[in-house]
């Protein structure tokens, strides 16, 4: 359990900085209804809830293996998930948002991870749920994790149709050039 525990501090200092991190932005231009908001928040807090739930409790599928070495690995994933979404946050810098939202005199970020991928806070996010997965060993926790992508997918498309309102020809050249969620994969 003291693997499942790192991974648990890893994601709650995680969030510390998340919210904290939230004061610092742009006043908001426009952004998403609270409706589309809820279409990504409800699939996922039952994908954390499925991650971090008690793994020996499951709900569809227990524990399907308890190996030191790869739990150790699956925490050095988490870790840099989470780091990458921070070094990304940070470059995103008072135009960053939890929701789909346009600040006030927005850009589009081209630096940092945005060089690699368009979406690298998603990118992460996915990985580091990965991490904690390969760390748990729940098969309740994979099936979290898988619901990621689906869930991380919807919101994509509906960021890039604001992203290129806003922006016109330079969002469809940046989509052109840059990855959206696998590196250097167009």
């Amino acid at each position: 359990m003291y693997m499942y525990w790192t991974s648990a501090g890893l994601w709650l200092t995680w969030w510390a900085y998340w919210l904290i991190s939230a004061m610092f932005t742009a006043r908001t231009k426009s952004s998403e209804s609270w409706l589309a908001r809820l279409t990504h928040l409800v699939p996922l807090g039952l994908a954390f809830f499925l991650i971090f739930h008690d793994p020996h409790a499951p709900i569809v599928f227990g524990i399907l293996y308890r190996v030191r070495w790869l739990q150790a690995v699956g925490v050095a994933i988490t870790a840099a998930g989470l780091v990458l979404t921070a070094w990304a946050r940070v470059h995103l810098g008072k135009y960053w948002s939890a929701m789909i939202t346009l600040k006030d005199e927005h850009k589009l970020i081209r630096s940092g991870p945005y060089r690699i991928v368009r979406h690298p806070i998603y990118t992460s996010l996915v990985a580091a749920a990965v991490g904690s997965a390969i760390t748990i060993g729940s098969g309740d926790a994979w099936i979290g994790a898988a619901i990621l992508v689906p869930t991380y997918l919807v919101k994509i498309h509906r960021e890039e149709r604001y992203l290129a309102a806003e922006f016109g020809a330079e969002y469809r050249r940046f989509r052109g050039e840059v990855a959206m969620l696998v590196p250097f994969l167009l």
